[in-house]
C-alpha cells in the first residue's frame, strides 16, 4: 500500500474517531480531517516509533495492546498542536487510538504492502 493510499486510510480512522467518540472534535471539514492525519502520522512515526522502542516490554506483556495507549498519547499530542482538532481528555483519546488502532489493524491484514 502506497503512502497516499494509508494517508487515506488514516483519514478515514480519525474521521471516524471523531464522529464516534463525543470527545474528540475536528473542526472545519475534509481538509482538516487530512491535516489532522497528517499530523498524526507524521507524530506517529518520529516520536511514537520512539516511544515503542522505549516501551517494548510493555508491548510485550500486553501482546501489543499498549499500541492503542501510544496512539491516544498521539492524539493528544496531535490535539495539543494543531487548533483543528480538539481531544477532552485521555479516556477520550484511548476510545480514539481504539478505533484508530482497530481500522489500521483490519485493513493492514487485507491490503498488501508495495
Amino acid at each position: 500500500m502506497n503512502l497516499f493510499s494509508r494517508w487515506l486510510l488514516l483519514t478515514f480512522s480519525v474521521w471516524l474517531a471523531d464522529v464516534v467518540v463525543g470527545g474528540i472534535d475536528i473542526s472545519g471539514g475534509f481538509w482538516n480531517h487530512l491535516w489532522v492525519a497528517a499530523l498524526f502520522g507524521l507524530a506517529n512515526a518520529i516520536i511514537g516509533n520512539a516511544i515503542r522502542l522505549v516501551a517494548f516490554p510493555a508491548l510485550i506483556l500486553t501482546l501489543g495492546a499498549f499500541t492503542i495507549v501510544v496512539n491516544a498519547w498521539m492524539l493528544m499530542l496531535v490535539g495539543n498542536v494543531s487548533e483543528s482538532l480538539n481531544v477532552d481528555g485521555f479516556g477520550s483519546a484511548l476510545f480514539g487510538g481504539l478505533i484508530i488502532s482497530a481500522v489500521t489493524a483490519l485493513t493492514r491484514g487485507r491490503v498488501g504492502r508495495d
